[in-house]
């Protein structure tokens, strides 16, 4: 089963490795397992790492051995020692001085093996991984039935069946290779996490898993209402595991002290158990008086306790946080039983996960705060550890969802594997005091085939059942798009021409946004200069463009140069997004609870959805959606039908505009003396033609229409109107500011 590491000393075993590729798959019967990784052909590695990114390797397929020589410290004597792997992508075998150690299969989920019988105390060991990440033997059928230039193997490909659980890191939409034939490039095999040594006595805690809940009481002398008492509980099982052959009786101890913040109470308890030889759970509750309730950073602190659980020789700590996160039948969401409006962000460190560390995390993170986004959903994908333990302590709300994406076995032998990796997630990560909510596979339904695997009905009711047998409170999602979740990607996945008015919108957003190209100078790093301008439309393809949905659905214009077509897909990203956003919420809790842009930042060098490229090099969106993610937001809904987001609003001279100004406050408070203004103003001119200011109080967590604007566009002009809005509080400070532009025709 999973264990936890904690706070455990251990040794690092990161750094130089010797690898040698493994080309025929020859190594088992060859028992390079007792080679001692010297001379030709072994070369040198650095570990962690994702193999794609060295020049020696690169994107290839198949099985590498690793190897490397360590000692074992002194102070680990006398105690078990195990040999942890954080991450290795694909399947690995591990063997410690010729003595096979077991199979794994996973690309997020960490392991290890207890080496105490084969390791040698005072003298050099070597520990062998052989790693393989080969292609899914899967078909690929091409589904492009429109007219594109693409040739056959770069047109739009879908899987028939993938049976590896890798989700983001083997097919979706932005990888290398994105929807073609070569759908699959971009391998992310490799030990891409750290290696380590980890001892333990031989009593020792294997894993703990918390359960919190606010303490309710009903009043009988009142309105005779269950209300919060104060107090919070907190409970923990306690899984042990004994080594020594005999029963042991023994008694537990449970400390639970404030984390990060000053003068809450302390609560002990303790229990007499015996342990069996073995596993052993236990059930340890304590209740917390004066409780200081974990909140996402906009409404409160991420307030979070220790918990220090010690027995025998083993003493170990976690970190956990006090919250209730419920969704009710309309999918509305309520934290600590307050209703929550979520401003969220899909996010992906990278394809490749060795990449990610924290300073990459706090950077992103820095940036999300400052745009004032609460929530953050990984989708079909696992983060590292410390990503989970940064939002725990920033107030970062997370969705998580499991490593499947798009077309994927229904198979006994698939659901089987995957259950297994389900139950790992959930373990990994459920005593994280950010996690919120889960979804068990991307797009189960997304592709149409005619045989497609009934993943939706079969798949994904196990895995659902399996993660309620580790996590029972938290909601569970299927899959998108039931159970009031949609993606909203105007001008990408569907028409830039949709009536946004006819369609039926749902409580959770879980994709909204659009495609753009990146700049120049990072477009340079991964399209070859010869195949940059004109565009070679199958390498464009390969690395992310769409062709359909650039010209079909976003009907961007090329223009005359690359620099051209390059603002002109980033001007359009940046408007249909802000006009997105706007849309979405002045319906906020009309029903929409939630929405998260389609991604942070691009996962790989591709033509993507982010805010920043792969690079980190914004997007025009960037700026544009920072000034519409505010808690408090002005904007403008204009009333024209059909209702498109992301064209020019066309209206001829001498016709009236009519328009709803719309605030939110999505603060837990009301809001009041607030001056609210709207002006008209020809592009380019200062000179305002028709202005409004006034004073108002803005009622809290709403969404509100505070003004109408009906007015008559001129007729001695063409071209462009700006309307202004803004909102400031009462002593001066700008909340929000905004605007739209109107064109008048002749």
């Amino acid at each position: 089963m999973f264990q936890g590491i904690y706070n455990r000393k251990t040794e690092d075993l990161n750094g130089t490795w010797k690898y040698r590729i493994d080309q025929n798959d020859v190594g088992s019967r060859q028992s390079w397992y007792l080679d001692q990784g010297e001379g030709n052909p072994w070369k040198d590695m650095k570990v962690p790492h994702n193999w794609y990114l060295t020049e020696e390797i690169g994107d290839y397929f198949g099985t590498i051995w690793y190897t490397r020589r360590f000692k074992v410290p002194d102070y680990m004597k006398g105690q078990r020692v195990f040999l942890y792997f954080e991450g290795v992508d694909y399947i690995s075998e591990v063997w410690v001085n010729g003595t096979y150690l077991g199979c794994h299969e996973g690309m997020f989920n960490s392991f290890e093996y207890d080496i105490t019988s084969c390791v040698k105390w005072e003298e050099e060991n070597i520990v062998m991984v052989r790693d393989n990440a080969e292609k899914d033997l899967t078909e690929y059928i091409e589904a492009d039935q429109d007219e594109t230039p693409m040739s056959e193997k770069y047109k739009f490909h879908q899987s028939k069946g993938i049976t590896q659980i890798k989700g983001h890191m083997i097919e979706a939409m932005h990888r290398p290779g994105s929807m073609t034939s070569f759908r699959q490039d971009g391998n992310s095999g490799g030990i891409w996490g750290d290696v380590k040594l980890v001892c333990r006595p031989e009593i020792y805690v294997q894993w703990v898993k918390s359960y919190t809940k606010i303490g309710y009481k009903k009043d009988r002398l009142g309105d005779r209402q269950d209300k919060p008492d104060g107090t919070g509980l907190a409970a923990f099982d306690v899984y042990i595991h004994n080594t020594l052959k005999r029963a042991v009786k023994t008694n537990i101890f449970l400390d639970v002290t404030p984390y990060n913040f000053e003068g809450g109470s302390d609560c002990s308890i303790s229990r007499e158990v015996v342990l069996q030889p073995g596993d052993n759970v236990f059930k340890m509750t304590v209740t917390i008086p004066d409780v200081r309730l974990w909140w996402t950073w906009d409404h409160g602190n991420p307030n979070m306790y220790t918990a220090t659980i010690k027995l025998e020789n083993d003493k170990i700590q976690m970190n956990f946080g006090v919250k209730e996160i419920v969704t009710d039948d309309k999918g509305q969401w309520y934290l600590n039983g307050k209703h929550i409006f979520l401003r969220g962000m899909r996010y992906i460190s990278s394809l490749w996960m060795s990449e990610a560390n924290e300073e990459m995390w706090k950077k992103d993170f820095d940036k999300m705060l400052d745009m004032d986004i609460n929530a953050i959903r990984i989708g079909s994908h696992v983060e590292r550890d410390g990503l989970y333990t940064l939002c725990d302590e920033l107030g970062l709300l997370m969705w998580q969802v499991f490593p499947l994406h798009y077309c994927i076995s229904d198979s006994d032998d698939v659901i089987n594997r995957a259950s297994d990796m389900m139950r790992d997630m959930g373990m990994m990560l459920t005593n994280h005091a950010c996690m919120g909510m889960w979804s068990v596979y991307k797009e189960p339904e997304i592709y149409g085939l005619q045989d497609k695997p009934n993943v939706y009905f079969k798949l994904c009711e196990i895995l659902k059942e399996t993660l309620e047998s580790i996590d029972p409170i938290r909601w569970i999602h299927k899959g998108d798009y039931r159970e009031g979740v949609q993606n909203i990607m105007i001008g990408s996945c569907q028409d830039g021409d949709m009536d946004v008015h006819t369609e039926k919108i749902k409580p959770n957003i879980v994709e909204f946004g659009a495609d753009a190209v990146p700049c120049l100078e990072s477009l340079r790093k991964f399209i070859p200069e010869d195949k940059l301008w004109p565009p070679h439309w199958d390498t464009w393809q390969y690395w992310g463009l769409f062709y359909y949905n650039q010209f079909r659905r976003a009907k961007v214009e090329m223009g005359d140069s690359l620099e051209e077509f390059i603002h002109n897909t980033q001007k359009y990203e940046a408007l249909v997004v802000k006009e997105q956003i706007e849309f979405l919420r002045q319906r906020k809790y009309q029903p929409v609870a939630s929405m998260f842009l389609y991604y942070w930042s691009d996962a790989c060098p591709l033509m993507g959805s982010g805010l920043f490229d792969y690079y980190r090099e914004p997007y025009e969106v960037y700026e544009a959606m920072k000034a519409v993610y505010t808690q408090v937001l002005i904007s403008l809904e204009w009333e024209q039908e059909p209702h498109v987001l992301g064209r020019e609003k066309k209206y001829s001279r001498g016709q009236r505009f009519n328009g709803k100004v719309w605030v939110n406050n999505d603060h837990f408070h009301k809001m009041e003396d607030l001056e609210i203004h709207w002006e008209i103003r020809r592009e380019n001119s200062t000179e305002i033609l028709e202005e409004h200011t006034f004073k108002e109080s803005l009622s809290e967590d709403s969404a509100e229409v505070k003004d109408t604007i009906s007015w008559i566009v001129p007729g001695d002009y063409v071209g462009n109107y700006v309307i202004d809005m803004w909102v400031k509080d009462k002593e001066g400070k700008v909340l929000s500011t905004n605007s739209t532009v109107i064109k008048a025709c002749a």
